[in-house]
C-alpha cells in the first residue's frame, strides 16, 4: 500500500469517526430532554389571576424537543390548537413562549390588527404528575406578537394547573 493511499484511508477513518460522532449526538440530544419531567400530556386549567375565574382548559401536550401544541376548550373558529417553545430554568422549572395569532368576525378571519403571545412559568411538582405557575397574555397591535413595530395593547395575568395524563390499561376492553 502506497504512502498516499494510507494518508486517504485514515482521512476517510477520521471523516466517518466525525459523521458517527455527530449523529450520535445528533440523536442523543432529543433522548436526553425526554427526562426533563415537564415532557408529555397535561390537562390544563388557565384562571384569571385577578378573579379566579376560568379562563380555559387545554390538552397541553410537552414536546422532547422543546415544542409545546395545545388544544384548548375555546371556539374552533378562534384557533384553539397552537404551538410554542419552552426552556428549562433549572429546579424543576420552565418557561413557555406560546404565540397565537387573533381572529375576527364570524367566518373567523385572521385579525391582521392584534396577534397575542402567552408567557408562562411553571414549576412540576416533585412526584412529576403535576404542575403550576403563573403566566401572562399579551395582546399586541400587529398580526405578529414578535414585530418590534407592534404596541403592547394590554395584558391579563394568568395562573396555571395542570394534572399529568397517564394512561391507564386497566381501562383497556
Amino acid at each position: 500500500m502506497n504512502k498516499k493511499h494510507r494518508g486517504f484511508i485514515g482521512w476517510r477513518g477520521l471523516g466517518l469517526a466525525i459523521a458517527v460522532a455527530l449523529a450520535t449526538f445528533a440523536f442523543a440530544a432529543p433522548g436526553a430532554l425526554a427526562d426533563e419531567p415537564i415532557v408529555g400530556l397535561w390537562d390544563a386549567v388557565w384562571r384569571d389571576a385577578n378573579t379566579n375565574s376560568l379562563v380555559l382548559r387545554a390538552w397541553d401536550v410537552w414536546h422532547s424537543d422543546r415544542t409545546e401544541t395545545q388544544n384548548d376548550t375555546g371556539p374552533v373558529i378562534a384557533g384553539f390548537v397552537c404551538q410554542g417553545a419552552w426552556k428549562p430554568l433549572g429546579d424543576r422549572t420552565y418557561f413557555l413562549t406560546h404565540p397565537s395569532f387573533d381572529y375576527t368576525g364570524a367566518d373567523g378571519h385572521w385579525d391582521l390588527t392584534s396577534s397575542v403571545v402567552i408567557y408562562e412559568k411553571i414549576m412540576v411538582s416533585r412526584d412529576g404528575n403535576s404542575f403550576s405557575g403563573t403566566g401572562e397574555f399579551r395582546t399586541y397591535s400587529t398580526p405578529d406578537p414578535f414585530d418590534p413595530a407592534g404596541t403592547l395593547l394590554s395584558t391579563e395575568p394568568i395562573t396555571i394547573t395542570a394534572t399529568r395524563v397517564i394512561p391507564d390499561p386497566s381501562q383497556l376492553p
